[in-house]
């Protein structure tokens, strides 16, 4: 390893005091810098560090070696712009489906001041991203089991019957009526609507049909749209039948929804990390969850 990689990690762990503290500065995980705190005692044949449940605490030979590489650190940090070790952020890297992401996270995200990479994708995809490194966070509707991969329940996406405005206004509609409609009725009639769908495999549509009728959907017509953003589009010009999670519905929205006559189901949704990132994980979890569920 890097002497000089080694005596970085010893300074900014000297200011801090804290291995946890000093892992968010350098971009690098608890486990890491532990690492590299041993490498550079067995390296100088002393130990730097007395350690406590909360602090680390100097020995006399941290003491002596902080005073000989700070200036020299210190230098080569203002001739590359930083004013202070504090200015070295990790920078976000994190990876989901377009749609949640777009509703829940970005206008929040966007907003931080902080510097952010995002990369869009189905959960294997990104699973591979995150083994390659390529993003330290990603956003499953997957329960992953995957050794070395850590995970967090983070947010409950509800998906509800939805149609065109057109459409709830015909007289055939089934939930036009004071009484509640029968489900073999109701099931006829969707059965004869065209569908707006997010694969050919009616993945999302299957586990309604379940849910209402305990059945697979026999559907006449249907169109295929690769995002749930899509799909909202054409049922607002268009005229059509779909499922879609509530984050889409806004106030604002001309879709009839049905949450009543017809159930809706929940999916849960994972913050997905490696495990020696599992600091990183615990630190932006709290405000991923804050975000997503205002």
């Amino acid at each position: 390893m890097n002497p000089i990689e080694l005596y970085q990690s010893f300074y900014c762990i000297y200011r801090e005091r804290n291995l946890t503290k000093a892992g968010k500065i350098l971009g690098l995980s608890q486990p890491a810098l532990s690492l590299h705190l041993q490498s550079l005692e067995r390296h100088r044949k002393e130990v730097l560090f007395r350690r406590t449940s909360r602090d680390l605490i100097p020995t006399d030979a941290a003491k002596r070696l902080y005073v000989q590489i700070a200036g020299p650190i210190e230098e080569l940090e203002r001739m590359e712009g930083q004013l202070k070790p504090q200015g070295t952020i990790r920078r976000l890297k994190v990876g989901s489906a377009k749609e949640i992401f777009l509703e829940t996270i970005l206008p929040k995200l966007s907003k931080s001041g902080e510097g952010f990479h995002v990369q869009y994708g189905h959960p294997p995809d990104l699973l591979d991203a995150l083994e390659k490194k390529e993003i330290d966070l990603m956003i499953s509707n997957q329960k992953l089991n995957v050794p070395g991969i850590l995970l967090e329940e983070l947010y409950k996406e509800k998906f509800v019957f939805v149609a065109s405005k057109s459409i709830s206004l015909e007289g055939d509609f089934p939930f036009r009526g004071q009484s509640k409609p029968k489900m073999e009725k109701i099931q006829t009639w969707m059965e004869n609507q065209h569908w707006f769908v997010y694969s050919e495999d009616l993945a999302i549509v299957r586990r309604f049909w379940k849910v209402n009728f305990d059945s697979r959907p026999k559907l006449k017509e249907y169109s295929v749209l690769p995002n749930l953003h899509d799909i909202r589009t054409a049922l607002e010009f268009g005229r059509g039948v779909s499922v879609l999670p509530t984050y889409l519905l806004g106030k604002k929205s001309t879709l009839y929804m049905n949450d009543r006559e017809c159930h809706g189901f929940e999916n849960q949704l994972y913050l997905v990390s490696r495990e020696e990132d599992v600091d990183f994980l615990e630190e932006n979890f709290q405000t991923f969850s804050n975000w997503m569920n205002a």
